[in-house]
């Protein structure tokens, strides 16, 4: 008899090394540009176009200025904030008084904080006015501040846009609610000038407490030359 014979046949089964599927990177968010709500908020305060200077105008919002670029700036040898998160509309200034006064050469940059209600007063005068001065429309300007023979201004956009002094505006923009503020940009002439310490610690991260509030008593002495201002949703 023949024997059988039986060939054994091994199945090897490869051990499949596991595949890393790697997530995509998240992509970064791109930070809103607010400008377009800024400029219907300007429409909405219904002043004279003729007050503005286009050329002039600039966004400071996080995609339009973006971290790489300075947080602070130098006028006239001494420091001022770059107004982050503000969009900046430039004001007709006095050619002749600018020219022959050398203001965007040798005059500071300041900050003064104000409300909706006195932009219009304050524009128009050309210069920021004096608690109690007479004003081109017939009216007297008011401050409730105790100091009525000062204009007090700051090298500082966060001080300058305190709330006692710089007050929320809440306007809905196209269905979306949001929280305005507007403040002066300025040229400021360096003259009498008291630089005094801030009344409130810490609110500016890039300049010191020790010189954050100036005051001056020295009329047609601060100029704005842009209007900005700050929308956030609520």
């Amino acid at each position: 008899m023949g024997s059988g014979c039986s060939k054994k046949t091994t199945d090897t089964t490869l051990a499949l090394t596991p595949t890393t599927v790697s997530k995509p990177a998240p992509v970064p968010k791109t930070a809103e540009c607010l400008k377009s709500v800024c400029v219907a908020y300007l429409k909405k305060l219904k002043l004279n176009i003729k007050y503005f200077n286009r050329k002039r105008n600039k966004c400071y919002c996080a995609s339009c200025y973006d971290s790489t670029q300075p947080n602070v700036l130098t006028a006239a040898n001494t420091k001022y904030t770059v107004p982050r998160g503000w969009v900046a509309f430039g004001i007709q200034v006095d050619n002749a008084f600018a020219t022959s006064n050398k203001i965007f050469d040798n005059w500071y940059t300041t900050f003064f904080g104000t409300s909706k209600d006195k932009l219009e007063d304050i524009i128009r005068n050309r210069f920021i006015p004096f608690p109690g001065d007479h004003l081109l429309s017939g009216g007297t300007f008011v401050l409730n501040l105790p100091d009525q023979n000062h204009v007090y201004t700051s090298p500082s956009i966060n001080y300058a846009s305190l709330e006692h002094v710089c007050p929320i505006d809440t306007m809905t923009i196209d269905g979306t609610s949001y929280d305005f503020q507007v403040v002066l940009q300025c040229k400021q002439n360096p003259a009498d000038v008291q630089k005094l310490r801030s009344g409130k610690p810490k609110v500016c991260k890039y300049l010191s407490d020790a010189d954050l509030q100036w005051k001056t008593d020295q009329r047609s002495s601060v100029v704005p030359t842009h209007l900005l201002i700050r929308a956030k949703k609520r």
